[in-house]
């Protein structure tokens, strides 16, 4: 299980890079243990860090041994019921969405429902690893399969699997530059050329991180350190 301090820092960093969340790590932190709003500063923070947290309740309360399903990203998406999407939960009908991105505009294809459960089982037989969390969140995120919060639902998903295979890391997404441009830079070039860039450098990133710091900033591991 997660501790504290994994998922504050989880949810920072998704809140921070994907939905540019303002509140500092400490307020973050403190909202997260404590669920008092007025440490928060704006209500579109308090709503995206309250998405978040019951997105993550999800994540945290599966049953692992059903191993990673269909249903199972549904209900984190439907979690979040203030931030995302209009119809919470239910894969789109219709390609009516657009992903912004450093590259260019990426409009994603309706999603397969087939093609999407077909990613979870093979995730679910995988050694379940930072690689293959990595690669679950890209495949994921790239489908794009709900109306939105879906690169909050594939990091969420992602991580289940670390969970389910008893991994001690955690995978997050960049929150400081260079590593965060290098990240949003090689997602856009997932989205639209195909290059899978991004999921070596997510599993390499997490690899060297320990966690965040109280400021928000990356903390290396010993090694990394010493060098």
């Amino acid at each position: 299980m997660l501790t504290t301090k994994q998922i504050t820092g989880l949810l920072y960093s998704m809140g921070h890079t994907f939905d540019n969340l303002a509140s500092t790590y400490i307020a973050t932190e403190e909202f997260l243990t404590t669920h008092n709003p007025h440490v928060i500063g704006s209500r579109g923070d308090l709503a995206l860090l309250q998405d978040l947290q019951a997105a993550s309740r999800c994540m945290l309360h599966y049953d692992y041994s059903h191993g990673l399903t269909l249903d199972y990203l549904k209900d984190i998406n439907a979690s979040m019921t203030r931030t995302a999407a209009l119809d919470p939960g239910a894969l789109r009908k219709r390609s009516n969405i657009m992903v912004h991105t450093m590259k260019g505009d990426y409009i994603p294809p309706i999603p397969d429902e087939n093609t999407i459960t077909k990613l979870l089982e093979d995730a679910t037989r995988s050694p379940g690893n930072l690689l293959d969390a990595a690669r679950l969140f890209a495949q994921l995120a790239k489908i794009q399969p709900f109306g939105d919060g879906n690169k909050r639902t594939a990091l969420l998903a992602a991580n289940g699997l670390l969970i389910m295979r008893h991994q001690p890391h955690v995978l997050t997404v960049p929150v400081t530059d260079p590593e965060k441009q290098e990240f949003n830079t090689k997602l856009s070039a997932w989205y639209l050329d195909d290059d899978p860039q991004v999921i070596d450098l997510l599993a390499s990133y997490n690899t060297r991180l320990r966690g965040l710091d109280r400021q928000g900033h990356p903390i290396p591991t010993r090694s990394q350190r010493s060098r």
